[in-house]
């Protein structure tokens, strides 16, 4: 898959994407894997996997088992409890992922969308309860669907946009799915950028080859290939350590944030194949060959296609694994008595200077791309430590955790860095000063401003270093969940239920917090694009004078017009629609949400030169009976779309 992201796009971006490209891509992919997987497997690799005794921590004596946990194992035996570990449970189990999904499958909705939890039933979350319940009696006797059981659950969990929200979970999906539709037609996109053409590439391979819809692919792609491939990645590189060390760990990083697996952008799935290549990074009998390290930098430079954001840490992060290599091996390259050997000082200024530039590189590029250092950018508003509210007991719990994300975050990160220093595991130190050398360019990134973004979107860079820099601290966190496993299962039965008791109870607050919500702590004001928009953008088409036109309109109608008709006209550097926060348009949009008024309107047909302009209003914005009857007065026409979930006022000279 890294090598068809890697051909692909490289062909594309120099000519463009077409058949041949396909055949060409595919002839290539395979050519390289099979020299690849000859010169592991010549090299000597065991598959990439590590031995059961390559856990940093030493093996410790079982502590004696209570007498209700003999009772239990002696159980196990008996040929009853037997057929229901390997028969009926599985097939329980089997039975509660078919229900949930089958809720998911029928709560979808094709109106606009403030959080999936308003159309999911209240028994979704005690099925799903069961599930867990069902899950941990599977994981604990180590049946042997545990492993599609993991896969299932994650698919579960990453999964629920994609069955509620029928047409995209946000804005930016339909954009990426009108991108992808132009170059499938005519074989390129103008302009050309080296972003995300690792996603483009690899959607477009899969649907040349499959008969899949484009929508259902791209909405499906991260949710599907995240849940099959974390999982996946996860058990070829740590089964030999053991079942409860490669299965448990699997479980509790659900209890992490994991939003970013929940919908499909090309930063997301960046995020995945980041993912992968730190898994197998640390693993050290896989990296101890070094011709695996062509696989390493191919996966680094996949991650640069689909999104450079998360590409250049992950090409960094890869040169320094591969100098550390040549550190503790002694030599770049071995053939019989001779070997190429580099100057061990010369190797770690290399090293040094690629930590300061995982520093420094992001902040530069985000000033390149238009940004500017401003220290009266910095906010440290969502750092105020917020207390929960005279709600329910339940979501006290849950806000207890979401109100305060960033100091929880924080903890984890002290966390990590208490445990790398009472440990002092030499492996995971990479890892953890990367992870810090990230964390301070996140700092760096506060201060720098986009003036041409909106206010909700100014801080998104710098939020999304921030989660490259914990991403980077996955496996210090596996080794914790092992200790914590190791803790567990020394105690009694009795402390083990209570512990399965509240993990039940965060993965559920996980899933809850990991999505939308609109409840009495926290209302989700980004609402999805609905059927309305479309009708919206559809009816403007029909009823329009002449091509020389604007809309003003909140970003799910514009999305939709560029789903529906292309990116077909602009007005200088501004889409006729006001897609774009920050620009001319939608700051007319906003002034006119505010206060409609005529003037205004002409003023910025004027300054455009464009002949008419429509105004659309949603029926979820607030104040929304205020500002249809002010511009009711304003307007020349006035229209109303799918019984007034849609209002649409016309000025015209």
């Amino acid at each position: 898959m890294s090598l068809i992201i890697n051909i692909g796009s490289i062909w594309y971006y120099f000519y463009k994407f077409n058949d041949l490209g396909v055949v060409i891509t595919l002839i290539l992919s395979l050519f390289l894997t099979y020299i690849l997987i000859y010169f592991s497997i010549s090299g000597g690799n065991q598959q990439g996997v590590l031995s059961s005794s390559s856990s940093f921590f030493p093996p410790r004596h079982s502590v004696a088992k209570a007498g209700i946990e003999r009772e239990l194992e002696s159980r196990i035996s008996s040929k009853l409890f037997g057929l229901f570990l390997k028969i009926i449970l599985p097939l329980i189990t089997l039975t509660l992922f078919f229900i949930l999904f089958q809720i998911l499958f029928r709560s979808g909705s094709l109106s606009a969308i403030a959080s999936p939890w308003q159309f999911l039933p209240n028994y979704f979350w005690i099925f799903l309860w069961f599930l867990l319940v069902a899950l941990f009696v599977d994981f604990y006797f180590k049946s042997k669907w545990s492993y599609l059981f993991m896969t299932m659950i994650y698919f579960l969990f990453f999964s629920i946009s994609f069955f509620v929200y029928k047409i995209a979970f946000g804005y930016d999906q339909l954009l990426h799915q009108r991108a992808l539709a132009d170059i499938l037609k005519f074989g390129v996109m103008e302009p050309k950028t080296i972003y995300y053409l690792g996603q483009y590439t690899l959607e477009l391979f899969i649907l040349k080859i499959w008969p899949f819809s484009l929508e259902t692919l791209d909405k499906l792609l991260v949710p599907f290939l995240s849940a099959v491939l974390i999982p996946l990645t996860f058990i070829f590189n740590f089964k030999k350590r053991g079942f409860h060390k490669t299965i448990w760990p699997l479980l509790l990083f659900l209890i992490l944030p994991f939003s970013i697996f929940t919908y499909t952008v090309p930063q997301n799935l960046a995020f995945l194949f980041l993912i992968i290549l730190l898994i197998f990074s640390f693993n050290k009998n896989f990296i101890i060959q070094r011709f695996n390290f062509f696989f390493l930098f191919s996966l680094a430079l996949s991650v640069f296609f689909i999104h450079p954001l998360a590409g250049v840490p992950a090409i960094i992060f890869t040169f320094i694994l591969f100098i550390s290599n040549i550190k503790n091996n002694g030599s770049l390259l071995k053939t019989g008595k001779w070997s190429l050997k580099f100057n061990y000082k010369l190797l770690n200024a290399l090293k040094y200077l690629a930590y300061l530039g995982q520093i420094i590189i992001l902040p530069i590029l985000l000033i390149f791309s238009g940004g500017r250092f401003s220290i009266s950018n910095i906010n440290l508003s969502n750092w105020a430590p917020r207390l929960v509210g005279q709600e329910s007991v339940i979501l006290n719990f849950i806000y207890f955790f979401g109100l305060n994300k960033n100091w929880w975050l924080l903890i984890l990160f002290l966390l990590a860095t208490i445990f790398i220093l009472k440990y002092r595991l030499k492996e995971l130190k990479i890892f953890y000063f990367n992870s810090l050398a990230l964390m301070l360019s996140y700092l760096l990134s506060l201060f720098i401003d986009f003036p041409f973004l909106s206010q909700i979107d100014k801080g998104s860079y710098a939020g999304r270093i921030l989660i490259l820099s914990f991403l980077f601290l996955l496996p210090v966190f596996y080794e914790i969940f092992i200790c914590l496993i190791k803790k567990v299962k020394s105690e009694k039965i009795f402390f083990k239920i209570i512990i399965l008791i509240f993990l039940s109870a965060l993965l559920l607050v996980s899933l809850y917090l990991n999505y939308p919500r609109k409840d009495n702590h926290f209302n989700s004001r980004a609402f999805s694009v609905s059927s309305s928009d479309f009708s919206a953008v559809r009816f403007i088409e029909s009823v329009k004078e002449n091509d020389n036109y604007i809309v003003l309109a909140n970003q799910q109608v514009g999305a939709s017009a560029i789903k529906e008709y292309g990116f077909k006209r602009y007005y200088g550097p501004w889409l006729y629609y006001s897609v774009q926060t920050g620009g001319l348009l939608y700051d007319y949009y906003l002034k006119m949400i505010e206060e409609p008024s005529r003037e205004l309107m002409l003023g910025l047909m004027t300054e455009v030169g464009a002949e008419g302009a429509y105004f659309v209003v949603n029926d979820y914005w607030w104040g929304f009976t205020k500002i249809a009857e002010e511009a009711r007065v304003e307007a020349d026409l006035v229209y109303s779309v799918n019984n007034s979930k849609v209002m649409i006022f016309y000025f015209k000279f």
